[in-house]
């Protein structure tokens, strides 16, 4: 029986994502045919709800932000996975708390599976702050820690395998326990676009966040995932490249 592939999203923060990464990793997914979906994340950026102080230049009307976000669902859906599943992060957190504080009233009314249509796009709802698993790996968008050591405090917290969003960065490790046990752990960047990342020095930017999205694939009768970062190649802006299964794809 031939292991069932996986595509794991890391954070694309639409509308503020990097377009022709975004096409990249559609591109080459069409090939691969992934059986399961896993979104991590801050899909939506939802900038126009969020409490931080906001810049005119970057304002987005949250209808428009809402359409393309579900034009880029609709996109994910064509890949054909059987399996598709919507984590929340904390940028759709954002939403959350802005009705809750605001317009408590609206509560049962709008909610991120409502206006997103997820259960008409077939997708399966995780709020934020939960996980989900897939045979014996765990998924979920944070766990309260930033940084370069994020996917080990997870692993810390979890004592199993897990995957994570939201500090943009690539990073993989794999450790043992007492008993020889070993567990994996991994981010796998961002999809977003740097230049809209206006509450970043960008030189922490350049050196810590990396464009890519992760592959992987389940063993059906142990449970295993063995997963792959997939990095995305920025050729000082000329074009994007990412090596998956031997084969090269470029975006111009």
């Amino acid at each position: 029986m031939s292991p069932e592939k996986i595509l794991v999203i890391p954070d694309v923060h639409i509308p503020y994502h990097d377009k022709k990464a975004w096409k990249l990793m559609l591109r080459t997914m069409k090939e691969f045919k992934p059986r399961h979906v896993v979104i991590l994340g801050d899909f939506a950026d939802f900038y126009d709800v969020s409490s931080h102080s906001k810049s005119p230049e970057r304002r987005f009307k949250l209808d428009e932000e809402i359409n393309q976000v579900k034009d880029a669902l609709d996109d994910v859906a064509l890949l054909g996975a059987s399996n598709q599943v919507f984590i929340a992060g904390n940028h759709e957190y954002r939403l959350t708390r802005y009705l809750e504080s605001a317009a408590p009233e609206l509560h049962n009314i709008i909610s991120i599976p409502k206006i997103l249509e997820l259960e008409k796009k077939k997708f399966k709802y995780v709020p934020y702050k939960e996980s989900y698993k897939l045979g014996k790996m765990n998924f979920t968008h944070d766990i309260g820690s930033a940084g370069r050591y994020a996917h080990y405090k997870a692993a810390d917290t979890f004592h199993q395998n897990i995957v994570i969003g939201h500090v943009h960065r690539m990073g993989y490790a794999v450790e043992g326990n007492a008993e020889g046990e070993r567990h994996v752990s991994a981010s796998f960047g961002w999809l977003g676009d740097a230049k809209a990342a206006d509450y970043m020095h960008k030189v922490k930017i350049n050196r810590d966040w990396c464009l890519g999205f992760g592959i992987g694939y389940l063993d059906t009768p142990t449970g295993c995932v063995y997963l792959t970062p997939v990095p995305i190649i920025n050729h000082k802006n000329k074009s994007y490249s990412c090596l998956i299964e031997g084969k090269l794809y470029k975006e111009k």
